[in-house]
């Protein structure tokens, strides 16, 4: 039987929550069954080399850098991948500028993303055709997909809330429309898609993202951990990708009620992201004179040491999807505390696995007293955590259902 020619779009293999998940989700594929081709807008990432060796990895032929186009650096790409080349590309970008300039929330978001499709079509299609397409990363590899990729079958992988924040209804559907399912990861996700766009619910199908908990624990083991060694108080952590949606900056007045009250507790962050941003939180933290108790620790393949090692597990987040690494601190008995974003009581089941908190900096300053000061609840929710099931690898099974 020949096996399903697959092409799965992806930007990077950075250490983030999606790229994690997706090796999770290549680690059960059957690849007796399936010829996979990974397309790459970059080629970098620590998680490069931890790719199956079955895998095909190929690159998107030219402007790769328009898929890590943000708000912050919109005009220094789009200058370096188009106006350097032909000037007269400034009169394209002109009206999206002005537009966002002068917009605000979903009016905003949706010129951003007009932007992004009318400098997409400048971005070479893949070659050849495929028996299955998969855009894995999101909306930017799906409109690729639905726009660039000739497939018999393709299937979009949401990993985020829809609702939150807002998007054009009318160029999501669209792009739903030309996709044969639409895969969610959490239960709340996907109530919130089919509540915004009910036409596209038929097409919707939840598969969570698979976790691994013997080797989590294995690389938990071994590898490094703080460089503080001296430091005895309580360590928080967060892991991801550094950026306004995770709500780090949030966590700035809470660093310094923390300090006035004499208690000794780092914030640890395991990630990278926008440079902008990063600098920008850098000089928040100077400000409030509380640099020193938030540590970067840059990226890393193997968190779980450090997870090993914190006191509690914090995800501030203002939205999320399903954060995949609060799964992995919930196989790691961690006592956790998350903002109250979209998945989060799924997650924490209501509050019973860990403290569920208000999205902003009185709420995780109220979250965060409730498990510093009791270690009794902190010992509940491991105790409860130790007695749990984790692995969830019969999901590949969904994924087969509607892939063949």
């Amino acid at each position: 039987m020949a096996k399903i020619k697959t092409l799965i779009v992806g930007i990077t293999m950075n250490c983030a929550g999606t790229e994690k998940s997706f090796l999770s989700f290549l680690s059960c594929l059957d690849f007796d069954r399936y010829d996979v081709t990974l397309l790459l807008a970059k080629r970098e990432g620590l998680l490069l080399d931890q790719l199956p060796r079955e895998v095909k990895v190929i690159l998107i032929e030219k402007y790769g850098d328009l898929f890590l186009l943000s708000g912050k650096n919109a005009a220094k790409n789009l200058f370096s991948n188009f106006v350097r080349e032909n000037p007269l590309t400034l009169f394209e970008i002109f009206p999206y500028f002005v537009g966002s300039a002068l917009t605000r929330g979903a009016r905003r978001a949706s010129i951003a993303t007009k932007m992004w499709l009318h400098f997409m079509q400048k971005i070479p299609a893949v070659r050849g055709e495929y028996d299955l397409a998969i855009a894995y990363w999101g909306d930017r590899t799906m409109f690729y997909m639905c726009d660039k990729v000739k497939a018999k079958k393709k299937i979009a992988w949401l990993h985020f809330d829809y609702a939150n924040p807002p998007r054009d209804d009318d160029i999501y559907r669209a792009y739903f429309s030309r996709c044969d399912k639409v895969v969610t990861v959490s239960e709340p996700i996907h109530r919130s898609l089919c509540d915004k766009l009910s036409d596209i619910a038929p097409r919707c199908v939840m598969i969570e993202n698979i976790t691994n908990p013997k080797q989590i624990w294995e690389l938990a083991l071994r590898g490094e951990s703080y460089p503080d060694h001296h430091f005895h108080g309580k360590r928080i952590l967060t892991i991801g990708r550094i950026g306004e949606q995770k709500g780090l900056d949030l966590v700035i007045p809470v660093l310094k009620r923390l300090r006035d009250e004499g208690r000794d507790v780092r914030w640890y962050v395991l990630g990278d992201g926008e440079p902008e941003y990063k600098e920008w939180l850098s000089g928040q933290l100077v400000d409030a004179g509380v640099a020193d108790m938030m540590l970067f620790l840059g990226t890393t393949t193997n968190p779980y040491s450090y997870l090993r090692d914190c006191d509690i597990y914090a995800q501030p987040s203002r939205h999320e999807g399903k954060p995949i690494a609060v799964e992995e601190a919930k196989i790691m008995y961690k006592p956790i505390l998350a903002t109250n974003y979209l998945s989060a009581s799924e997650q924490l089941d209501g509050g019973r696995l860990g403290v569920i908190c208000d999205i902003s900096s009185d709420g995780i300053y109220d979250g965060l007293i409730k498990l510093l000061d009791s270690p009794a609840l902190c010992d509940k929710f491991t105790e409860t955590l130790a007695h749990m099931k984790f692995g969830n690898s019969e999901e590949i099974e969904k994924f087969y259902k509607i892939a063949e």
